[in-house]
C-alpha cells in the first residue's frame, strides 16, 4: 500500500506545520487597560489585599471594554510572585469573590516571579490565539507591603513543637503546626538572602554593571532620566490609571513613587551592599499595585463595538545563568526578533523594566537600543516594581504609547526575571482586515 493512501498518513514536515498553524491563528488584541495607581512601601495602599487589587482593575477593565454580558469572558488569568494561602488561588479569589465574577468563568494564577504578569497575559493569548477562547482578562498583582510572615515548615518537627502540641492537641486540625520558630519574609529567606542566583538580586545588577562596563554616572543619569520622564508625564501615566478609594485613606490617584532629585542627590546615596554601582536612588523601589488587559480576538472586538487599542504579536521566553540575569531581555528580545525576521531598527518603542539602572543601561548598550526609543514615561525605577504587577503593566504602557504616538508602529516590552530568566512582547499597531 502506498505511503498516503489508507491507514498510512502522508508525513507533514515541520515547516508545513508551522506554516498551517500560522495560518490558522487568531490575532489577539489587546482591547482595554487598567492598573492601579501604584502605592510605594508602607503607603496608600499597603492595607490593601492582592485580590482586592485585582478586583478593582478587573472591574475598571470590564467597564472600559464596554463587557455588558459578563458570561463572554472565557478566562481570568492573574500572574501574582507573592502569593498567600489567606487568597488562594489569587485570580479565582479575586474574581469570584471579590469582583464578584460569574462562577462559570475560569480563572487561575500563574507565578514566574518578576515576569508573572507578562506570564498571564502569554497563558490567554495563546488560548485565543488557538481559537480555544475569545475574551479573557490577564491581571499581573503584588502588594509587597503585605508580603505573608513565614515560619518555615520544618519547625513543626522540633522537638519544643512536638511538646507543644502534646498540650494542645485540638490544634492538629492541619497536621503538626511550628509553634516555635523565627518567623520570615515572604519575600525570601533569610538563608538566600546572600545568594546572586537565588534572591541578591544587587548582586546580579553589579555583576552586570561589571560585564557591560556601566559606571555609577551612568547608573545616576538614568536613574534622573527615568524620574523626571514619570513626573513630567502624570498626565499620561493618568491614561491608564483608575483611581482607588482606600478606606482610611481616600481617593488615590496618582503613583507615589516618583519623586523629585538631580545627579548630587543620587551620587550622594551610599552604595548597597558594597556594590560601588547600586544604590536606592537607582534600583527600582517595592511597591503595591495591578493592572489588566483584556484580550480578545478580532470577531469579540466586532461584538464588543470596539476599537483595540493594539494587537499582541508573540512572546518569547528564555533563561540565562541567575548570576547575570539581568541581561535576561538581551536573550528574550534577540529570540524575539529573530523569530520574526526583525532587528532591534525595526522596532519604534521598548519598555524595558527598570530592575536597576546598571541593568537597563547594560541591557539598552548590548542590544543597541538608544534610550530615546524607551520608556518614555519611566519604569521601575520612578514607577517602582511590584513584582507580579510589573509584567502586565510595560505591555499596557506600550498600547498607550502606541495610541498616543502615531509614529509607534511596532513596541517590544521586556523585563529581567530573577533566577535567570528573560521575557519579551512584541506588539503592534491593530489594523482592521
Amino acid at each position: 500500500m502506498a505511503t498516503g493512501m489508507g491507514i498510512f498518513p502522508v508525513p507533514v514536515s515541520s515547516t508545513h506545520k508551522e506554516k498551517r498553524k500560522r495560518m490558522n491563528k487568531q490575532k489577539v488584541l489587546i482591547a482595554a487597560v487598567s492598573r492601579t495607581p501604584i502605592g510605594k512601601l508602607g503607603g496608600k495602599l499597603s492595607r490593601v489585599p492582592p485580590a482586592k487589587l485585582g478586583a478593582h482593575v478587573l472591574s475598571s477593565a470590564i467597564r472600559r471594554a464596554g463587557i455588558k454580558n459578563l458570561s463572554w469572558i472565557d478566562l481570568v488569568v492573574f500572574g501574582h510572585t507573592l502569593q498567600s494561602f489567606f487568597e488562594p488561588n489569587t485570580a479565582r479569589f479575586s474574581a469570584y469573590n471579590e469582583a464578584r465574577l460569574p462562577a462559570s468563568i475560569e480563572a487561575y494564577t500563574v507565578q514566574e516571579q518578576c515576569a508573572s504578569g507578562m506570564k498571564a497575559a502569554q497563558s490567554i493569548f495563546e488560548r485565543i490565539a488557538s481559537g480555544q477562547a475569545h475574551l479573557g482578562i490577564a491581571v499581573g498583582v503584588e502588594s509587597m507591603s503585605l508580603a505573608p510572615l513565614i515560619i518555615p515548615g520544618q519547625h513543626r518537627y522540633s522537638e519544643m513543637s512536638k511538646q507543644a502540641l502534646k498540650r494542645f492537641k485540638q490544634l492538629k486540625l492541619f497536621g503538626p503546626l511550628p509553634f516555635v520558630g523565627l518567623a520570615e519574609s515572604g519575600l525570601g529567606p533569610m538563608s538566600l538572602a546572600k545568594d546572586p542566583e537565588a534572591l541578591n538580586m544587587i548582586k546580579t545588577a553589579q555583576i552586570v554593571a561589571d560585564i557591560m562596563n556601566v559606571s555609577r554616572e551612568d547608573a545616576d543619569a538614568f536613574a534622573l532620566l527615568s524620574q523626571n520622564r514619570a513626573l513630567n508625564n502624570r498626565a499620561r501615566l493618568a491614561m491608564e490609571i483608575d483611581p482607588m478609594v482606600v478606606p482610611g485613606v481616600g481617593l488615590v490617584t496618582e503613583d507615589e513613587h516618583p519623586r523629585v532629585t538631580d545627579m548630587k542627590a543620587l551620587a550622594g546615596l551610599k552604595d548597597q551592599s558594597g556594590t560601588g554601582v547600586v544604590t536606592a536612588g537607582n534600583a527600582s523601589g517595592m511597591g503595591d499595585g495591578a493592572c489588566a488587559l483584556v484580550l480578545c480576538s478580532e470577531s469579540m472586538a466586532a461584538r464588543l463595538g470596539l476599537t483595540p487599542l493594539a494587537e499582541i504579536v508573540d512572546f518569547h521566553f528564555s533563561g540565562r545563568h541567575a548570576r547575570s540575569m539581568g541581561l535576561g531581555p538581551v536573550n528574550a528580545v534577540n529570540g524575539l526578533l529573530t523569530k520574526h525576521g526583525l532587528s532591534v531598527d525595526d522596532i519604534d518603542y521598548f519598555e524595558l523594566n527598570e530592575a536597576f539602572a546598571a541593568q537597563a543601561v547594560g541591557c539598552l548598550k548590548r542590544l543597541g537600543i538608544p534610550v530615546e526609543k524607551v520608556n518614555h514615561n519611566g519604569g521601575g525605577i520612578s514607577l517602582s516594581h511590584p513584582l507580579g504587577m510589573s509584567g502586565a503593566r510595560i505591555i499596557g504602557a506600550a498600547a498607550y504609547e502606541m495610541l498616543i504616538d502615531p509614529g509607534i508602529e511596532t513596541a517590544v516590552c521586556t523585563l529581567c526575571v530573577g533566577g535567570g530568566i528573560g521575557g519579551a512582547a512584541l506588539v503592534k499597531r491593530w489594523v482592521a482586515g
